[in-house]
Formats: structure tokens, C-alpha cells, sequence
């Protein structure tokens, strides 16, 4: 049975609403965002603290002899420059849509339309390939940071050559420059970790049962059990955190396994308190959910990242969409959701990554991804890059949709200042979106007025 209801077009006075972020979005090459590109780097590792607009540039003038070359001579080359420096939430705001993160591992392959893939390592560094995605958090190391000589654990002392920082500091010049609206940040180990995260003898490993069958259930990555209930455990980690992010190659710190609704959500509660305490509010601080709510620990965290939709244990289509919206109110600003589903039979399931990617732009402002699941023995969360993730849907224009209120027989919708969103529920009838003007289909690259979409999938249409 197919349902069909009319879409009507983008209004001009909606579409006014995000002029501003357009107009970021679209400066020419002569205009000030390469200023804010090139010191983006500097304002994190000199400037973090202060608080708007003004502090920054009178922090910077201060510190104009520790400015890196090219920041100096983009800065001499901008009167007024030194204002245009971009914040975390301009960032966040700024991007267009799809935007798309990478957990840990980027994309390998780039799929064709035709179905076939062409690796992207043959082709582009990975830098650019990072680059692709509009939020990336991964272990320090991966952007080039390495412990001071004689420093052995990272989270005892947290100190970095000034060489592996500089390197660092020109990795994130290059992704900011290829993509000025992309957020890098690092993880922080306080659940589980390697055996070289701390001495053998060190007590803040746990040896007890429940240890042994995380040991004996997680043999991919061979890590151990930390007790994060222990107060001197919490200083460190909220220390190591602070110390990565004063070297000005992160935007913030993400943690795993972060459930605050169990036995240990009093001791996350404490642990977030101590980060958040010496991080300060502009630091971007993400924690992985899943399909739950972070209610105890939301005032401190400003993301969700909601891993393994799809699964056994986070199935439901109107579970992660309620969570999304939940998301969007109930966190620290500035506030994201990072939404990860994982295949059930191939990469190649096109019509599942248009749910999912199409379920968090009509229900979010967040990240989204479509990703291996983890039981596979290959590095988790590996990705191909889709076609339909690079199609530019502009900004939102208005809220997300109503979860009780699906506005298009069943499917739900959103607008956008470069077209239409429709994600139709799995449980839902085949519908028909009908345009007053022609759009184009991400999915199908059909121009039209109207287009059928089935049940569990979802489609971009777009203004020709």
C-alpha cells in the first residue's frame, strides 16, 4: 500500500534563518577563513580559556612572538583577522549536512554508484580521507603525539616531545584546512585499557571475576578492567585529559563504555565532575551511550556517541530517535549526537544507510555513520563512503520532526535550505513524497515531483 501526501518547498523567509552559517559556509578564497584555519591550532594551545570574541584577539596579540609562522603571516596578510578566529560551537553550527564521523578507523573504500569500490588509500593521504568526515576521535597517537622520553604511561605523566606536538599541531592544520567545520578529538581510557597503560603492580587494575570475563570476552583488544571508582584514579585521568587538550591538538575527550544508569553511574558522575572541573566549559567532552540515556551525567557531557545501532541490544528505530531528541535538550551546549549503525548482511545495504542516515537528520542536528559491526575480527567501526554522504542538504531550517507526529502518512520529514529529508520507518507502509517544484533523489539521481520510498529506508531530495 503506498501513501502519498505533498512536501511543500522551502520557504525564503525559513531559509533566512541559517543565511549567516550559509555565508560562513561560502567565503571566497580572499576572505577570512583561512586566517581562521591557519590559527586554529594557536588559539587552542595559547588562548583556551578565554572566555568571547575579544579575550582571543587580545590573547593573541599577547602572544604574537609564540604564533606559529604561518598564523603570523596569515594574520599580517588580514586587517582585522585575528577577529574571525572560528569556536568549537561555530564549527559545530557551521557544517552542512549529511555530516558524517569516523569512530577510531576511517572509510576504506569509496562506493561507487555502480556498486563496485575503489580503495581510497590508493588515491588519497590520511589526512584527507580523515578529512571526509565532520567529527573524528581516535587514541593520541594518531595524529602524531608521542611521550616525552622517559615517560612510559601516559596517564601517570602526561607530557609530549615538543617535536610530536608541533607534528600534531601540523596534522590538525591540514584537516582544519580541508575541512574547517570538523571537530578532532581524542579518546580517554578510564574503564578498560591496554596492559601498557599503567605498571603490572599498578592498583588501579581490576583482578576480580567480572574482570576475568571482560579479559576472557574481549580478545581483540586484549585490555583490562580500571577501577574508576578510586578518587586518585579520577584525578588522573580528568589531569591527562586537561594535558591533551592544552597542547592544542584536540577539541575535546571521548569515553567509552559510558552507562550511568548502572551500579557505576555514581562513580562516572564523580569522574566527569573532576574532567569537566579542569577542562573548563568550552572543552567538547563526548561519551559513548549506546542505545542509553546519560540522565546523571548530561550537564557535563556535550555528546552522545550512540554505538551499534541495529544490534541485539539497541534495535529499535524509535528508541534512537527519542534518544536523539533527548540529546538535543538535554546536554551541555554546545550539544551533538553522534548516531552509529552497523550493517546485518554487507556494506552494500544501501537502503539500512539511508535509514540511518536519514533517521538523524530528521530526528537530530547530530553526526551519523554506517559501519561494520564489531563482531567481525577486522578493526571495528571501518566504513565504506557512500555517494549519498556527499550530497549537500545546506542547513536545517527548522526543528527536528515531532516523534508523535510523523508528517508524511507514517514517514517523517525535515527541511533544509537545499532540499527535503524523508525517513520512512521499517514498520511503516511504502510512501509518496509529492514536490510542487522538481528534486532531485540522492538515492536514485532521479530528477522529479514525486518519488516512492519503502519501508526501512530514507532519501535526500534535493533542489536541482
Amino acid at each position: 500500500m503506498i501513501q502519498s501526501l505533498t512536501i511543500p518547498g522551502v520557504a525564503m523567509a525559513l531559509s533566512m534563518l541559517v543565511c549567516g552559517a550559509v555565508l560562513a559556509q561560502n567565503e571566497t578564497e580572499g576572505g577570512p577563513a583561512p586566517v581562521r584555519v591557519v590559527c586554529a591550532p594557536d588559539v587552542a594551545r595559547l588562548c583556551g580559556d578565554a572566555k568571547d570574541l575579544s579575550s582571543r584577539v587580545q590573547c593573541m596579540d599577547q602572544h604574537e612572538d609564540q604564533l606559529s609562522e604561518a598564523c603570523r603571516t596569515a594574520r599580517a596578510g588580514k586587517a582585522g583577522g585575528s577577529a574571525m578566529f572560528d569556536s568549537i560551537a561555530a564549527r559545530i553550527t557551521g557544517r552542512e549536512y549529511p555530516s558524517i564521523f569516523a569512530a577510531w578507523n576511517l572509510a576504506e573504500n569509496l562506493r561507487q554508484s555502480d556498486g563496485h569500490t575503489v580503495p581510497l588509500s590508493a588515491s588519497e593521504s590520511p589526512n584527507t580521507i580523515r578529512a571526509r568526515h565532520d567529527l573524528f576521535f581516535s587514541t593520541y597517537e594518531r595524529l602524531g603525539l608521542k611521550l616525552a622520553a622517559g615517560r612510559q604511561y601516559v596517564v601517570l605523566t602526561p607530557e609530549f616531545t615538543d617535536e610530536s606536538i608541533q607534528a600534531a599541531l601540523a596534522n590538525r592544520a591540514k584537516l582544519l584546512a580541508a575541512n574547517p567545520n570538523m571537530l578532532i578529538m581524542t579518546d580517554l581510557h578510564y574503564f578498560s585499557a591496554p596492559h601498557t597503560y599503567l605498571p603490572a603492580d599498578s592498583p588501579w587494575w581490576l583482578h576480580d571475576a567480572k574482570n576475568a570475563r571482560f579479559e576472557g570476552n574481549n580478545t581483540e583488544y586484549k585490555s583490562s578492567r580500571l577501577d574508576f571508582s578510586n578518587p586518585e584514579f579520577q584525578d588522573k585521568v580528568a589531569a591527562l585529559c586537561a594535558a591533551l587538550l592544552k597542547t592544542g591538538v584536540y577539541d575535546g575527550c571521548m569515553m567509552d563504555w559510558w552507562h550511568d544508569d548502572d551500579q557505576m553511574g555514581g562513580d562516572r558522575l564523580a569522574l566527569i565532575k573532576k574532567i569537566r572541573a579542569v577542562v573548563g566549559e568550552k572543552a567538547i567532552l563526548l561519551a559513548n551511550v549506546n542505545g542509553r540515556l546519560p540522565t546523571r551525567t548530561a550537564n557535563y557531557l556535550n555528546g552522545m556517541y550512540m554505538e551499534g545501532f541495529g544490534a541485539k541490544f539497541f534495535p529499535d528505530w524509535h528508541t534512537a530517535a527519542a534518544n536523539l531528541l533527548w540529546g538535543e535538550t538535554h546536554l551541555h551546549k554546545p550539544a551533538f549526537t553522534a548516531l552509529e549503525g552497523w550493517w546485518r548482511t554487507g556494506r552494500d545495504e544501501l537502503p539500512l544507510m539511508r535509514e540511518v542516515t536519514t533517521l538523524a537528520l530528521v530526528f537530530s542536528d547530530g553526526y551519523v555513520l554506517f559501519s561494520d559491526p564489531n563482531e567481525l575480527p577486522t578493526p571495528d567501526h571501518l566504513h565504506d563512503w557512500y555517494p549519498f554522504w556527499d550530497k549537500s542538504l545546506g542547513h536545517p531550517v527548522g526543528p527536528p520532526a515531532n516523534l508523535d507526529h510523523p508528517d508524511l502518512n507514517g514517514a517523517y520529514t525535515r527541511q533544509f535550505d537545499k532540499g527535503e529529508v524523508v525517513f520512512n520507518p521499517p514498520s511503516n507502509h511504502s510512501v509518496v513524497a509529492k514536490f510542487p517544484e522538481p528534486r532531485r533523489s540522492a538515492a536514485t539521481n532521479v530528477t522529479g515531483q514525486s518519488f516512492t520510498v519503502a519501508p526501512g529506508d530514507g532519501d535526500l531530495f534535493l533542489s536541482p
